[in-house]
């Protein structure tokens, strides 16, 4: 009897563990980091079920994205958005990088992002709970 309780415990558990590791499209959440000298991104996106949609920086100065690539062979992203800073001045910013640690809800996305004629290294991390 006990055998047999051990050996549906088991198929039930490996039946379980990868449903449970199972979630929606890698890029769906809300990524944070920073870009340039202290200036702090927030990217909320979401899958409308044909692409990947969303807003910059949720709050007074909140942009639309305005598109989102993603090379799933080479898990690379490239993200295009228009910013406005506090005066409310319209640039448009690109972000190029890496998916990594895509099986975890932790992803990375690391990259380099253009502003004008600015540009640097960056760092995204998508938030627990996202």
């Amino acid at each position: 009897m006990l055998k047999k309780i051990l050996t549906s415990f088991v198929l039930l558990l490996a039946t379980a563990l990868p449903l449970q590791a199972q979630e929606g499209h890698p890029l769906v959440g809300t990524w944070q980091g920073e870009w340039g000298a202290g200036n702090f991104l927030t990217l909320i996106m979401t899958w409308d079920g044909k692409a990947i949609v969303g807003t910059t920086n949720p709050g007074p100065t909140a942009t639309d994205i305005t598109s989102v690539v993603l090379d799933s062979k080479t898990w690379t992203v490239t993200v295009t958005t228009d910013l406005k800073d506090d005066a409310g001045e319209v640039t448009k910013f690109v972000l190029s990088g890496k998916l990594d640690n895509i099986g975890s809800p932790l992803r990375i996305l690391n990259g380099r992002w253009e502003n004008g004629h600015d540009s640097g290294d960056m760092k995204l991390a998508r938030q627990s709970g996202a």
